[in-house]
């Protein structure tokens, strides 16, 4: 609560200020204003608020009055003395003191910092992992297996697959993500062209590397050539010199029923063996028996075959089906002869019992391959099983099948038109058997 301040005495005090400086020049004024000021305004700055703007009132009145006409009196300014502040001028001063003291106090604030701009944008800091260094030590891969897609399987057009490979560190650098596998040569089939590793592989260990492909629109044999590259950059594979590349081989191709072949032109099933010359050899040995053409050699000879009865064709599409017995091992054989011009020339397209299909031709002297032995997964290998083999030839154009899948597809002009015959040749199996339960073959045009 704040005590109560005596205004009437404020006045009376006042009024006598005025009086007295009425006969005075306005100099006096200002030092009695002053001294009034210094008397009364602490006191009623803190103990009455109202009374303090009466004061300041009736001051501003005494000064303006200080001015008025009927209460001046003109007296010439002696020599020397200063000049005297008019009655505005006290005013103005008045206020302003007192405006200056009833303020109430400001705290003073730091100015906030200028924002600088920088004359580059600032980096963002990044982690940077430091690249191993394969001069430090040795990268080196070991082949342990295919896990899938072994070489030489077959495909659609246009059908996607995995190849995975299982491979050994044999180097001592640790393998990390920063390691890759990478295409090098061959056909990418749509692959990319490097595929990240996901861990770590320290030396000595084993790891599953795979990556994405599609089969080629167009029939045929394809392979892709695949090594390693370390983090600084460096390729390296399999071999003593870690310079060799690991691969993946298929075969695109078309089934049968792709061929729209219908009925055959013609057909045998060996009720009896009118169409054939029953072959007999120190080696081989053909019968007709129980609804099949049955083929048996002792190793020792070479491929030996019979013809069939029939004429020459040219164009055409052949299948025959074949049924392993109960010995059937590695490089022991069995096969069609076609296009012959005589008995003792011709192309000869064969299965072998681990698996694997070859195409050579034969002029009566000389051995001359189309396609060396290659392992098919469309071929059913071991004894007991029933594979179907067929070719295709239109002009120079040979197309391979096993078992209404397409292995190869090849060119040669050296036979054009021939006859045809069966064969077979034991390697390991003695005796070796094999029984031809049909055979049939569509004409061209």
């Amino acid at each position: 609560m704040m005590a109560d301040f005596d205004s009437t005495g404020m006045v009376q005090n006042v009024q006598v200020i005025i009086h007295w400086a009425m006969d005075r020049k306005i100099f006096v004024a200002k030092t009695a204003v002053v001294a009034v000021k210094e008397r009364y305004y602490m006191k009623m700055r803190w103990q009455n608020p109202r009374a303090m703007r009466l004061f300041t009132t009736l001051l501003l009145l005494f000064l303006a009055g200080c001015n008025l006409p009927g209460s001046q009196r003109e007296s010439p300014t002696p020599q020397g003395l200063a000049p005297t502040m008019t009655s505005e001028a006290v005013q103005i001063l008045l206020m302003t003191q007192m405006a200056a003291t009833l303020a109430p106090p400001t705290a003073t604030l730091p100015p906030p910092p200028s924002p600088t701009s920088p004359s580059q944008p600032l980096a963002t800091p990044t982690a940077t992992l430091p690249t191993p260094r394969s001069d430090l030590c040795t990268d080196k891969a070991e082949f342990i297996k295919d896990v899938s897609v072994p070489d030489n399987t077959s495909f659609k057009p246009g059908e996607r697959f995995t190849k995975t490979w299982r491979l050994r560190n044999s180097g001592d650098c640790t393998w990390s993500p920063q390691y890759a596998l990478v295409f090098v040569a061959g056909d990418r089939m749509e692959a990319a062209l490097e595929v990240p590793l996901n861990g770590y592989v320290p030396p000595n260990e084993t790891v599953d590397l795979s990556v994405d492909l599609t089969a080629p629109a167009q029939s045929g044999q394809y392979q892709g050539q695949w090594m390693l590259q370390s983090a600084d950059g460096s390729r390296f594979g399999l071999g003593e010199k870690a310079d060799k590349p690991f691969w993946v081989r298929i075969v695109v191709s078309e089934s049968i029923s792709d061929l729209n072949l219908g009925k055959p032109t013609w057909r045998d099933t060996f009720k009896n063996a009118a169409n054939w010359y029953l072959l007999e050899t120190p080696n081989t040995q053909f019968r007709v028996k129980d609804g099949a053409l049955v083929m048996e050699a002792t190793p020792g000879g070479g491929e030996e075959w019979g013809l069939a009865t029939h004429g020459a064709i040219q164009n055409f599409y052949m299948e025959v089906e074949f049924r392993g017995g109960d010995r059937c091992s590695g490089k022991d054989r069995y096969g069609l002869l076609f296009r012959a011009p005589n008995p003792n020339a011709g192309y000869v397209y064969g299965f072998s019992c681990e698996g694997r299909y070859r195409i050579y031709k034969w002029d009566g002297r000389n051995y001359n391959p189309l396609q060396e032995w290659t392992a098919s997964s469309a071929i059913l290998s071991g004894p007991n099983q029933t594979n179907r083999l067929g070719v295709w030839a239109s002009g120079s154009t040979l197309k391979l099948y096993a078992n209404n899948i397409l292995l190869a597809e090849l060119r040669d002009s050296t036979y054009l038109k021939g006859r045809f015959g069966l064969f077979i040749a034991a390697a390991e199996s003695n005796p070796f058997r094999v029984f031809v339960q049909e055979i049939a073959y569509w004409l061209f045009d």
